[in-house]
């Protein structure tokens, strides 16, 4: 009787077990059917299991996987129990006939590990079918955005050939020259996502980023006659630092593929050989300080007439492809009549290799009369021409006159330059001065009354609005009001969460209730009846009903179905917003007569 007690006891802990089950819709099939493998993960607790890989099953040919999640409350006596369940149907078709057994499949629940049952099958010869391609799980739903949305039916698409190349893959460049490596993924496989893990690196350059996009965007490319879609994945500049061959960062990562069920794909980088060549060392001439590249050369001179104590700007403008960062300004030779500041050097560049580099000089005439410019010349090494090329300022007629009081002057406005009436008075006459504008208190003062005026006028002109246009004024707080609950639905959306749905039918109700006055406690149903008396087209308050049955339907909908409708809802959402903004919360003709 005892022992009866506590069997009965453990009845409830029993029902509510931890189970790992595996099952098949048919252990004979013929090769025209398809064999379900269904493997179901049920415990009393919530489940963590991580999602298991489809077996390979000799003499079947796997095509699809789906997954599903459910839970439920079962009354036992006085005793609620709760069980959660996760559900993974496999699909394979039969290749040929003979017996074969489905592997015991790995599963990871809760951080621990557990194995199935293996199952014998059969299969016999049946009618042949050629094999159809299981439509996506949402129609239309391309995560590529390709044009050819018959591409992925084609009979290549079921051989996977995704491969991720370096190109090109093989350049030939000289010591010094940033050489452009490009990283592309080739597919013809429909690719939901691809993760970067490592770059290796090898010896004889360095590196920085050229580009790297946030997205996979595809072309269509032709390989050997055969059709691929490829997306760049990241773009390095190399600089080579040592002759001879060099291999670039190999990368390697992995690959989401999508035929017929989910795949994971590890990939390295193939392609992507430097063959680096020496600079000449024969009739190199004066001046180079190691600049190679393909550069275009320009140079302005601010006048040629000056007065003693103005200053004279020389600018020297390089533009092109290089090494920017691996070479020096050049510099004036010595000339007679000028004192020549170091040159002041902006950059518009990217990656530090190809761009705008700007030098501006600044000449001090010393004395009045006629003068040279002083020689000012650029050296580098040509990429494409493969030989050593100079760029010379000419030396142009400088005239200098006489000067004059506020000439001087004009001095002490140049930060930094030595403030001194050259060469009238010595530096040790003139009191220590900071100009107001370079002191951090005025700034900041500054700073503070522009907040204040900003705030000042916003509230005004809010205030103004409120009294002479009450409808724009409730009009701008229902924008305020969608935009501040869109944000979240628009994060929501992106992220993939199933909070997307709630966020946006709260969003687009209390906007609606905002724009057309409607009391805050009536139910959803009761503001959309409300609505009927506004002016409105009954086609968009139709759309408006379809879009919030949606997001009631949604809560019910299994989790992986709402991940992939969310890209197709959140467009029908900014629809509606675009088209209700549109429109002005003014009685219709219906309305008024009721």
């Amino acid at each position: 009787m005892k022992h009866l007690f506590l069997f009965c006891m453990l009845i409830p802990l029993a029902l509510c077990a931890l189970k790992v089950d595996v099952s098949v819709n048919k252990y004979t099939l013929s090769t025209s059917d398809q064999l379900e493998l269904t493997l179901k993960v049920t415990d009393s607790n919530r489940l963590n299991v991580s999602e298991p890989q489809p077996p390979q099953i000799s003499l079947l040919t796997f095509r699809n996987m789906t997954s599903s999640s459910a839970s439920s409350v079962v009354l036992n006596g006085a005793k609620l129990i709760s069980e959660f369940s996760e559900t993974y149907k496999y699909i394979y078709f039969p290749a040929k006939t003979g017996s074969t057994i489905v592997p015991s499949m790995k599963v990871d629940v809760n951080n621990r590990t557990y194995s199935t049952r293996p199952i014998e099958l059969t299969i016999v010869k049946g009618i042949t079918k050629k094999p159809q391609q299981s439509q996506p799980s949402v129609p239309g739903f391309n995560p590529f955005s390709f044009d050819e949305p018959d591409y992925w039916s084609e009979p290549s698409a079921i051989n996977d050939n995704t491969k991720l190349i370096a190109l090109p893959e093989t350049q030939y460049v000289y010591r010094g020259f940033p050489a452009i490596v490009s990283y592309y993924l080739y597919t013809d496989t429909m690719v939901r996502s691809f993760n970067l893990e490592e770059e290796k690196d090898f010896t004889g350059y360095g590196k920085s980023t050229y580009e790297q996009p946030s997205m996979l965007n595809y072309e269509n490319v032709q390989i050997n006659g055969k059709s691929y879609k490829r997306a760049l994945v990241k773009r390095l500049a190399i600089m080579p630092n040592q002759d001879g061959k060099l291999q670039a960062p190999q990368l390697s990562g992995v690959a989401r593929l999508y035929n017929f069920g989910y795949i994971n794909k590890s990939l390295v980088s193939s392609g992507g050989n430097l063959v680096v060549r020496p600079l000449p060392k024969d009739n190199v001439p004066a001046g180079f300080a190691g600049a190679v590249g393909n550069f275009s050369i320009s140079h302005s001179v601010s006048k040629q007439e000056i007065r003693l104590g103005e200053a004279l700007t020389v600018t020297l403008k390089i533009s092109g492809k290089g090494n920017f960062n691996q070479f020096n300004a050049p510099q004036f030779a010595t000339g007679k009549g000028f004192q020549i500041s170091s040159p002041m050097v902006i950059d518009n560049l990217n990656a530090g290799i190809e761009g705008t580099r700007s030098y501006y000089y600044t000449l001090i005439p010393q004395d009045k009369g006629d003068f040279k410019l002083p020689e000012l010349k650029f050296v580098w090494f040509s990429q494409d021409k493969g030989s050593y090329q100079t760029y010379q300022i000419p030396q142009l007629d400088i005239k200098v006159s006489g000067g004059h009081v506020l000439s001087y002057l004009n001095r002490l406005w140049e930060p930094r330059q030595q403030r001194y009436m050259f060469p009238k008075l010595i530096r040790s006459d003139y009191p220590v001065y900071k100009p107001m504008v370079k002191q951090l208190w005025y700034w900041a003062l500054v700073i503070l009354i522009m907040l204040a005026a900003a705030a000042i006028s916003v509230f005004a002109l809010e205030k103004k609005l409120k009294g002479t246009n009450p409808d724009l004024y409730a009009q701008n707080k229902a924008d305020k009001v969608l935009q501040h609950y869109m944000k979240h639905a628009l994060s929501a959306a992106q992220n993939l969460s199933n909070e997307f749905y709630p966020l946006a039918e709260k969003a687009l109700v209390d906007y609606l209730a905002a724009k057309y006055k409607l009391p805050k406690h009536l139910s959803t149903p009761e503001k959309l009846n409300a609505l009927m008396g506004e002016n409105i087209p009954d086609e968009l308050l139709s759309e408006l009903q379809g879009f919030l049955d949606t997001c009631i339907s949604a809560r019910y909908m299994p989790e992986a179905d709402r991940a992939i409708n969310l890209q197709e809802d959140l467009q029908r959402a900014r629809k509606l917003i675009k088209a209700f903004v549109s429109l002005h919360p003014k009685k219709s003709k219906r309305g008024m007569k009721a």
